[in-house]
């Protein structure tokens, strides 16, 4: 491999490494700000007798706070979809240039493990959110 070819395919591995671990760390920023967004709001409700007291004699606002909860997780799950399916192209390519092992860099995947886990907790969060709201009105 001649030198410049050798710096191209260095640029690509170092523009993919920079982007693989970006998505993965906002990944994972945005799946516990969700998490923690969703812990709070049980919290309150859980512990707020005003508004549950509301919501109790406001059926329309407790639909449309259960709504938006599940709205609001829908759409994190589709961004959480977007980042897993950016993380697959990244090392993928990777891969493909071979310009170092991939020991060196799949720690910064995120994996369908990773990704199961984030969405599914948060999905529980959510429908606990939910049924709270529901069920408590």
């Amino acid at each position: 491999m001649t030198e410049t070819a050798e710096s191209k395919v260095r640029l690509e591995f170092d523009l993919h490494i920079s982007h693989l671990t970006s998505t993965h760390v906002a990944f994972i920023n945005d799946t516990s700000k969700v998490a923690g967004f969703l812990l709070l709001a049980l919290g309150w409700y859980a512990t707020s007798g005003d508004a549950r007291d509301f919501l109790a004699v406001t059926p329309m606002m407790t639909n449309l706070a259960a709504v938006a909860i599940a709205s609001a997780y829908l759409l994190s799950v589709c961004a959480s979809w977007v980042a897993y399916r950016v993380s697959a192209n990244a090392i993928r390519r990777l891969r493909e240039l071979d310009y170092l092992p991939p020991s060196a860099y799949e720690g910064r995947v995120l994996g369908p493990i990773t990704f199961a886990a984030c969405v599914g907790g948060n999905g529980i969060l959510a429908g606990l959110l939910i049924a709270a709201l529901l069920i408590g009105s």
